[in-house]
Formats: C-alpha cells, sequence, structure tokens
C-alpha cells in the first residue's frame, strides 16, 4: 500500500509540474498559486519548466538605457532559455501605454517597472497581478505592497545639497526648519514638480502643519528653473543658488566622489521614491516573468544591480559601493503609492498654487 501510495503521489507531482498543459496556458493568479505550499526545489523546477516553455519576457521599464541591459544581461546568463524584450519608456509614458494597449485588447507586456504613482494606477486598474515574492522577507516594510501588487528593487533617497564653497559647514542646515532662516532666502533652488517629496512632507509633518511649512518655505524666494534635478544641481554647482532642496541622492555623492563643490545631509523625514516590478495579470510569461521577478529581488540580482551598474538597492545586507554607503545612515521613508496616487492631482494643484509654478 505505501509503495502505491508514494508511486501515486509522484504521478500527481510530475502531471502537476511537467504536463504542457499546466505550464504554458495559465495565468498569473494560477501559477502563483500552483507554486505555494510546495518545497523551494519543486517551486524552482515548477517555474524553469514553464520558463523554458515559454522562452521570453516583455518588461516595461522607466531605468535608464545605460542602465537595464547590464540587468537583462545578468538575468540572461543565469536563465539562458528566457530572453528579456525590454521596452524603455518615460514614467508618465507606461501606464499611457499599458492603458492604450489593454482598452484595444492587447496585453503584450509581462512586468512593469516604474514609479509609485504609476505603480499604483496599475493597481487600481486591475492590470497587475499579486505575487509576494519569498525574497521579500529581506525587504523593509514600506518597500512592497502587502498585498503583492508591487515590489521595489531600488530606490531614489532625496537629500539636501549644498554647494560647499558658499555654505561654510557652520552654517550648514540641519534641519528642514533650519532652510526657513533669513539667510538662506534667494539662495535655494527647488524643482518644479518635486510632487514625491511634497507626499512625504505632508505626510510626516502632518497636512496642516506640512502646508503651513511649504507657505512659510515659498516666501524664501525660491528659485524654480524646471523639473530636472540634475540641472539644479549644476546651477548650483556653478553658483546660481546655495542649495538645492529634493536632490537626488545618487546624483549628489557622484558629484560629491569627481572633487566637486558639493555635500549633502539626510534630514527627518528622509524620502526616497522606489522604483517597483508589478507583474502584470494578462501576462503570456508569468513563470518567466516570476523568476526575473524573484532573481532582481535575490542577494544575486541585488548585488548585481548594486556593485555593477550600479544603484541604491533595497535588500538588507547587500553590500553597496563606497559613495552610496552615507545615504543609507537613515531609514527612508517611502513615497506611498497609496498616498501620492489618489491624491496626486490634489497634490500638483496645491504644489503649484504654493510655489507659484505654472
Amino acid at each position: 500500500m505505501l509503495l502505491q501510495f508514494c508511486a501515486a503521489l509522484i504521478s500527481a507531482l510530475v502531471f502537476l509540474f511537467h504536463d504542457p498543459a499546466t505550464c504554458i496556458a495559465l495565468t498569473p493568479d494560477e501559477v502563483v498559486k500552483k507554486i505555494q505550499g510546495v518545497t523551494p526545489a519543486q517551486r524552482k523546477a515548477a517555474l524553469e519548466e514553464g520558463a523554458r516553455k515559454e522562452g521570453e519576457v516583455i518588461w516595461y521599464t522607466s531605468m535608464s538605457f545605460t542602465d537595464y541591459p547590464k540587468m537583462v544581461g545578468a538575468f540572461e546568463k543565469v536563465f539562458p532559455f528566457i530572453k528579456v524584450k525590454a521596452n524603455r519608456l518615460s514614467q508618465s509614458a507606461i501606464f499611457t501605454k499599458v492603458d492604450t494597449e489593454a482598452k484595444a485588447g492587447r496585453f503584450a507586456v509581462d512586468m512593469v517597472g516604474s514609479a509609485p504613482t504609476e505603480i499604483w494606477e496599475l493597481k487600481q486598474k486591475g492590470y497587475s497581478a499579486a505575487y509576494l515574492s519569498p525574497e521579500l522577507k529581506f525587504f523593509p516594510a514600506g518597500s512592497y505592497d502587502p498585498q503583492g501588487f508591487w515590489s521595489s528593487f531600488e530606490v531614489t533617497p532625496i537629500v539636501l545639497a549644498f554647494n560647499t564653497k558658499l555654505v561654510s559647514q557652520d552654517d550648514v542646515p540641519r534641519s528642514y526648519q533650519d532652510l526657513l532662516l533669513p539667510k538662506w532666502k534667494g539662495k535655494m533652488n527647488m524643482g518644479s514638480d518635486e510632487y514625491a517629496w511634497f507626499s512625504v512632507m505632508l505626510d510626516g509633518m502632518g497636512k496642516a502643519k506640512g502646508l503651513d511649512y511649504m507657505k512659510a518655505l515659498a516666501r524664501q524666494q525660491l528659485h524654480i528653473p524646471g523639473s530636472s534635478s540634475v540641472m539644479r544641481l549644476q546651477l548650483m554647482l556653478a553658483g546660481e543658488s546655495a542649495i538645492v532642496i529634493a536632490a537626488r541622492g545618487r546624483r549628489a555623492t557622484e558629484y560629491k566622489e569627481k572633487g566637486a563643490p558639493i555635500d549633502y545631509r539626510l534630514f527627518d523625514p528622509y524620502p526616497a521614491e522606489p522604483n517597483a516590478l508589478a507583474l502584470m495579470r494578462r501576462s503570456s510569461h508569468p513563470h518567466a516573468s516570476i523568476l526575473f521577478i524573484d532573481w532582481i529581488l535575490s542577494d544575486e540580482g541585488q548585488t548585481v544591480l548594486a556593485q555593477q551598474i550600479p544603484r541604491l538597492t533595497l535588500r538588507k545586507g547587500v553590500k553597496q559601493i563606497p559613495r552610496h554607503q552615507e545615504l543609507y545612515k537613515r531609514d527612508f521613508v517611502f513615497v506611498n503609492p497609496a498616498s501620492i496616487g489618489p491624491n496626486l492631482n490634489e497634490l500638483i494643484a496645491t504644489y503649484q498654487k504654493i510655489f507659484n509654478v505654472n
């Protein structure tokens, strides 16, 4: 009887994990359900078997043209039977493309990598599927959706940068409140669309106190030259302003390492904008997509991202390059898709009104 039971169990597992019908025609939700409650070895075998038959994964990403090919190349070395076809789009264009294709009955994309607002829109429209990777136990709270509709694999910290030739060490602001001192009036620049920073600040300060602070900050005669964070740093380095509010930490560290007269500070709250992956509900290659998500969240994938590209990762224990390590000295306050997404229009209108941005 025992031998008969074991034989039946083996036959069932072979059918579950190797039958072509279960490996090709399943939806992402069905694949996620199939791999729950099995051993890691069985899970890996099922995903790889399905991915071999699918052969590819379509990824819409906002990662730069110089960076995403490095991630794709590293992944394809590990899984040479999967071809990643990446389509690089701006953050604002990604959702529009997915939405337009879906309304036309075309569901080409398997995964989307983008910013909090777009990730929230995908979830609200029902375009993304719930998937909680086992790798997420190594990630901080707030960096992924508890329901599994998005998982952040990298982050953009937002810092205060200053020109060291124009700001002495004794005068360096130590908090956001210090920016309201009379000596900084007319000497700071900020972007025309810093909505992610604005959202975290209002959430952290409380809406009423946050708005009062922003109105006081606006009275400091800020320079608002445009949306480009790189341009604002360059203007500061050229001496057109002493301080950059809501500077990108990654860029600030690059300029500092190259010897530019720049330094930065991490304030509380310490805003950080995640770049997240979402599995699409109508994915035609769910096994390959899940393998990609698991890999980019794995220690191996995060190490490639941190060391070889390099970008700022979120998995605990991954070693960052020296110039990035200082950016981890405070805990990030992540831009929350559930906060910025439904309130974006109001945030934009309020920001533009307070800071007189057309």
